[in-house]
């Protein structure tokens, strides 16, 4: 029963925190709407099809980094702290870009983020592969977003 309730938090933190973070953000289809966007932005109904399968993928991803630990005798937090650190820039870049419109610093916190995500998977692929295999739609989204980021900075200075 421990490892079910264990996969189900894992499975949904991010999700609640991408949920929160979007609270916090307010409107953002309503700014997305009004924002000069750069060539191949997405329609603003991609984005949370998008989140919530890269979401329940690093859920899924730390459940199994969290249970080889586990069967290895390792301290999970050592593979899961950069999955943390992860998880707190992406909780914050929504309400810093769309909250508060601050879009240099969103791109800057965009570019920190795939940097985070590069790091996490890194450690994830020293104790399960297929864990780290499971960021790489992650990765690339996010080397997209870093683009999106900066394409909207430039444009609505």
């Amino acid at each position: 029963m421990k490892s079910f309730i264990t996969f189900i938090l894992l499975m949904f933190l991010p999700l609640l925190g991408g949920k929160i973070s979007a609270f916090i953000a307010g409107d953002m289809v309503g700014l997305y709407d009004i924002m000069i966007l750069p060539p191949l932005s997405p329609a603003p109904i991609v984005f949370p099809i998008v989140w919530v399968i890269l979401y329940l993928l690093m859920g899924f991803s730390s459940w199994l980094v969290y249970r080889r630990a586990q069967e290895e005798k390792e301290p999970a937090e050592k593979y899961l702290f950069p999955y943390g650190v992860q998880l707190a820039v992406n909780f914050c870049w929504t309400p810093i870009f769309f909250g508060a419109e601050a879009y240099w610093l969103g791109a800057l916190m965009s570019i920190i983020l795939l940097l985070t995500i590069i790091w996490m998977t890194i450690r994830f692929s020293k104790i399960c592969k297929l864990a780290a295999w499971l960021q790489v739609p992650y990765m690339l989204w996010s080397l997209f977003a870093v683009y999106l980021s900066f394409g909207v900075a430039v444009l609505n200075p």
